[in-house]
């Protein structure tokens, strides 16, 4: 983490989080969730040493835990994180995990879609259902085309590229399909990555999977072998 001006947080909303970790997991209902969602971009944490862990998941986790009451701290800000160092960095954020249970993680696509929409997690008609390989009918009309900045930010497709190559997957491509629904579009990412590249379906089950840890939860992806769309696979 490179050094940036000192960040202050909401400390109403850092004492309101600091209740909230006190109810037991079972009973963190919706009312729970949501309160907690409003209030933790801007809430005051304190970081850990080290400041990244690996996760169960093998994924990297920048950790926050919550202050002691009446103990100086350096601050740390999920909302100014993001844009300092999370996204560039692909790192997810984990809150409080030496308790042995954490009280929340948030993926790297999750920091991806507060970086785009200003909230964690969004609710969208606008993507088709996740498939793992996907199969285009002969007479299925559809566009074509590369995934925005606003779909998939630059920092994203480098992160994702880095990923692919860290597993010797050096040609991962990338497009995105828009099928007509209605007067609206549905949309699909989509990769040139399909099973006969891999050494079984069991290895490329897991890739794909563990994909959705860098997109947003809502996005849909899939798998399609390159010559389907030609040119319209661009590398990632």
């Amino acid at each position: 983490m490179t050094e940036k001006e000192p960040y202050y947080g909401d400390l109403k909303k850092t004492e309101i989080l600091t209740e909230l970790f006190k109810v037991k997991g079972e009973l963190r209902d919706e009312v729970w969730r949501e309160t907690f969602l409003a209030n933790v971009a801007d809430a005051s944490f304190v970081c850990s040493d080290p400041q990244v862990i690996s996760g169960p998941d093998g994924f990297p986790y920048f950790v926050l835990n919550t202050p002691e009451p009446n103990k100086p701290f350096q601050c740390y800000v999920i909302n100014n994180m993001i844009h300092d160092f999370l996204l560039e960095q692909g790192l997810g954020v984990v809150i409080n995990p030496e308790k042995g249970n954490p009280d929340w993680v948030f993926s790297y696509g999750d920091i991806v879609n507060f970086h785009l929409r200003n909230e964690f997690y969004t609710q969208s008609n606008n993507w088709d259902m996740q498939k793992a390989d996907e199969v285009l009918e002969s007479e299925e009309k559809v566009l074509v085309g590369q995934p925005s900045e606003y779909i998939i930010p630059e920092h994203t497709r480098r992160i994702l590229r880095l990923f692919f190559e860290s597993l010797q997957i050096n040609d991962a491509k990338i497009a995105l399909l828009n099928r007509p629904k209605g007067e609206e579009f549905s949309q699909q990412l989509v990769f040139n990555l399909t099973p006969d590249k891999f050494k079984d379906r069991d290895q490329f089950n897991g890739i794909m999977g563990y994909v959705s840890w860098f997109l947003p939860k809502h996005y849909s992806y899939a798998s399609m072998n390159e010559s389907t769309l030609g040119e319209n696979f661009l590398p990632i």
